[in-house]
């Protein structure tokens, strides 16, 4: 018998959360005091967009904005996807893995109740490699230094090639790589 997990049992309540008119600078201060890579840009308790690492650094970083001088809403990812408390874990990931996200916020009634990510369901649900199509077998992986996911945006010192994305570990644990 399948074993059905709701997100809600994955997802974390605690939300970092800002609002639109919040400069970069003070969303990446407040991410960094977190030690998480994103957060929910909301007007009242509504999500309307997302500011990742990888926005920080393709939008304000590479393009040397200055973040004290730019807000949220001018570089945040929008609109953003959500999924309900009770999705099923297993479609949350094909919803990350279908759009290359890594976090979606959890919306019930409009409200923002949570946030899981890719690293949620797989701590809670590592089976779920089986949301993956079959795939064939792939030559050895190449390795690159320092450079950006194309998964989920972090920067990290060591990417690895699976199905021709550069991704980091945890991107390529969740993908099966």
């Amino acid at each position: 018998m399948k074993r059905v997990i709701p997100v809600r049992a994955a997802m974390t309540e605690k939300v970092l959360t800002a609002g639109p008119r919040t400069t970069v600078a003070k969303a990446a201060k407040l991410m960094s005091e977190r030690g998480v890579g994103s957060i929910i840009i909301t007007q009242g308790k509504k999500p309307v967009g997302i500011l990742t690492e990888r926005d920080l650094l393709m939008k304000v970083v590479s393009v040397d904005l200055r973040p004290s001088k730019v807000l949220v809403s001018k570089v945040m990812s929008s609109p953003v996807l959500t999924v309900g408390p009770e999705t099923e874990v297993a479609e949350a990931a094909r919803v990350m893995i279908r759009n290359r996200i890594r976090r979606l916020p959890v919306v019930d009634r409009g409200r923002l109740v949570g946030i899981v990510t890719a690293s949620d369901i797989t701590a809670i649900s590592p089976e779920l490699i089986e949301v993956l199509p079959e795939r064939p077998e792939l030559p050895p992986r190449e390795e690159i230094d320092e450079s950006v996911c194309e998964v989920c945006g972090e920067v990290t010192a060591s990417l690895h090639e699976v199905n021709g994305m550069w991704v980091c570990e945890n991107c390529r644990d969740f993908l099966g790589g």
